[in-house]
C-alpha cells in the first residue's frame, strides 16, 4: 500500500510511536511503520530501505533511545540521501550527539516534552498536513481514549502483519504427471499444513499470558536504575465511556456485539518498592481473528516510591452499542519491544 511517512523510532518509545501512527492516520496521512507494514517472509533491512525510498516524508521519534540507536541513525540517514523531508518530534529534553547531531543540527523539529501528547501529535499532524500539502479536513470522531482507526478501503487494505511464536517450513517437490493418487495426497498435504497452522495460531498465539517478569531500567545522571516487575494477569470488562472504579468492574471474556460500548483492558503490575517514582509506560495492541490492527492504546503508568502492585485499564469502542463487529479479539501489551501480557475476548452477536 502507497504510504506518505515514515515512522521511525526506537523500540523502547513504540508506545509514542503508535499513537503519532494513529493521528496521522485518521487524518488521513497514510503512515509506514515497523513492524506493522513488514510482510512475513520480507527481509527486514530490504523492506526498511524500500520504504523509506517510497516515502514522502519521515518523522523521526527522537528521544535518548533513539540518539542511541543504530539503526535509527541508519534510517535518518537513508532518508536524507534520498531527499525526503526529515521532522523530528523530540518527546524527550536531550539534544542530538554524533551522527544525529550531524544529520538534525539544521532541522527544526517540534517538542513533545509535556505531558499533553495528543496536542503534541494534533501540532505534528497540522505541521505534516502543510508539508504534504493537504488540506485540514474535519476532525475525525473521537472516544475519550483517543481517535477511532479509519475504515479501510474497500478496494485496496493493507495486508495484516502478525507474527506466531513458532512456523512451519514445507518443502514442496517439483510437481510430477498428476494423477488421482497424488492429487488427494496433494490435497490430504494442504488440509493437514492449513489445520497445524491454525491450531499454531490457536495454541500459541492466543494462550493467555500472564505472570511475565521484565526488567525495568531507567538512565538517571551517572547511574542506571533497574527494578524486577511481574504483569501479573490483564483482563477484560465492560463499561460505558470512562473506565469505572475497582469495585465496579464486571470481568470476562465473551461480551454480546448489541449490549457493548468499551471494552477496557486492565493490566496489572506487582513488583518490591522502587524507592523512587517509575514511569512505565505499557503499549497495547488489538488484533481481529484475521491478524489484523483494531486499536491500540497507551498504559501510562506511574508508580509510587512504595509501591508493590499498580493497575492501569483503559477501552475501546463507542459510547452507543454496536461498534465491535462479532469475532474473536486478541489484545497483546509490551513494555518496549518485550511481549508481557496477553489475553482474549470474544464479541457474539
Amino acid at each position: 500500500m502507497a504510504h506518505d511517512v515514515f515512522v521511525s523510532y526506537s523500540t523502547r518509545d513504540q508506545a509514542t510511536a503508535l499513537a503519532v501512527v494513529s493521528g496521522l492516520e485518521s487524518a488521513g496521512i497514510r503512515c509506514w511503520i515497523a513492524p506493522r507494514d513488514i510482510k512475513a517472509g520480507d527481509v527486514w533491512a530490504q523492506a526498511i530501505v524500500s520504504a523509506i525510498a517510497a516515502s514522502r516524508a519521515m518523522v523521526l521519534v527522537f528521544s535518548s533511545h533513539a540518539n542511541r540507536s543504530s539503526h535509527v541513525v541508519n534510517e535518518v540517514d537513508a532518508a536524507i540521501r534520498k531527499g525526503a523531508i526529515v521532522v523530528p518530534f523530540r518527546i524527550e529534553d536531550v539534544m542530538p550527539e554524533g551522527a544525529m547531531e550531524y544529520h538534525l543540527r539544521t532541522r527544526h523539529w517540534l517538542d513533545a516534552l509535556t505531558p499533553d501528547r495528543n496536542r503534541h501529535i494534533g501540532e505534528l499532524v497540522a505541521t505534516m498536513q502543510g508539508m504534504l500539502g493537504q488540506p485540514a479536513g474535519p476532525k475525525p470522531p473521537e472516544t475519550e481514549f483517543g481517535p477511532l482507526p479509519p475504515k479501510p478501503s474497500p478496494s485496496k487494505s493493507r495486508p495484516a502483519i502478525h507474527s506466531t511464536e513458532s512456523g512451519f517450513h514445507v518443502k514442496v517437490p517439483k510437481p510430477g504427471p498428476l494423477t488421482p493418487r497424488t492429487i488427494k495426497l496433494a490435497l490430504g498435504a494442504v488440509v493437514l499444513v492449513v489445520a497445524l497452522v491454525a491450531a499454531t495460531r490457536y495454541f500459541g498465539g492466543s494462550r493467555p499470558l500472564e505472570g511475565v517478569v521484565f526488567e525495568v531500567r531507567e538512565a538517571t545522571a551517572g547511574s542506571e536504575f533497574r527494578t524486577t516487575v511481574t504483569a501479573k494477569s490483564i483482563r477484560f470488562f465492560e463499561s460505558a465511556r470512562g473506565v469505572p472504579a475497582m469495585g465496579n468492574r464486571v470481568y470476562g471474556t465473551r461480551f454480546a456485539a448489541a449490549q457493548t460500548r468499551y471494552v477496557n483492558t486492565e493490566v496489572v503490575l506487582e513488583l518490591e518498592a522502587p524507592g523512587r517514582t517509575l514511569q512505565i509506560p505499557v503499549s497495547c495492541t488489538i488484533f481481529n481473528r484475521a491478524g489484523g490492527v483494531t486499536g491500540t492504546f497507551t498504559l501510562e503508568n506511574r508508580i509510587a516510591a512504595n509501591s508493590t502492585s499498580w493497575q492501569n485499564a483503559s477501552g475501546w469502542g463507542a459510547d452507543r452499542p454496536g461498534s465491535w463487529k462479532p469475532g474473536v479479539y486478541r489484545v497483546e501489551c509490551r513494555y518496549g519491544d518485550e511481549l508481557i501480557a496477553r489475553n482474549r475476548f470474544e464479541v457474539l452477536d
